[in-house]
């Protein structure tokens, strides 16, 4: 791509893959008005987030299927993948629109990983159809490991009114 090129890309359209191996599980997971997820891109989010928590980065391959930048940004969901981009290069360059890819590279393969992660919890349950408990009681457990011993000092809380 040349520098010319590079420096008109529209952000908008620049693609967010998955592997199109997922959608029984998107189906699953967004399949009526009592599911957890109102949006695609809300269990995209979740599932990176679940991918980073985790350490853990999976390449997107095979068929695959894109929601533009653009759909992300409506909600300023594109914000998780830009702070995963910033978390995993450590320079803020990776933000410029020429380099705007590898965020993105960054984010589809954390998603990909976490999307492997959920398929493999709701594997373990299936006795839970919707989902909603099993991801509930992951969400809970690694709330409980994070969970401090110590409290907080209060003295050391200044407020300014």
């Amino acid at each position: 791509m040349s520098d010319v090129q590079a420096d008109s890309l529209n952000w908008r359209t620049v693609g967010v893959k998955r592997e199109r191996n997922h959608d029984a599980l998107i189906a699953r997971l967004s399949a009526d008005n009592k599911s957890i997820f109102q949006y695609l891109k809300d269990l995209m989010v979740f599932a990176a987030m679940i991918g980073y928590s985790r350490g853990e980065r999976r390449e997107v391959q095979g068929d695959t299927i894109e929601i533009i930048l653009e759909t992300y940004a409506t909600d300023e969901k594109d914000g998780f993948i830009y702070l995963l981009g910033l978390l995993e290069h450590k320079d803020g360059h990776v933000l410029k629109d020429q380099n705007l890819r590898k965020c993105v590279e960054v984010f589809e393969e954390y998603c990909n990983a976490g999307l492997y992660i959920i398929e493999n919890w709701l594997d373990d349950n299936p006795g839970d159809p919707a989902g909603v408990d099993t991801l509930l009681y992951q969400i809970y457990t690694k709330m409980d490991e994070n969970e401090s011993d110590e409290e907080p000092n209060n003295d050391d809380i200044e407020l300014d009114l």
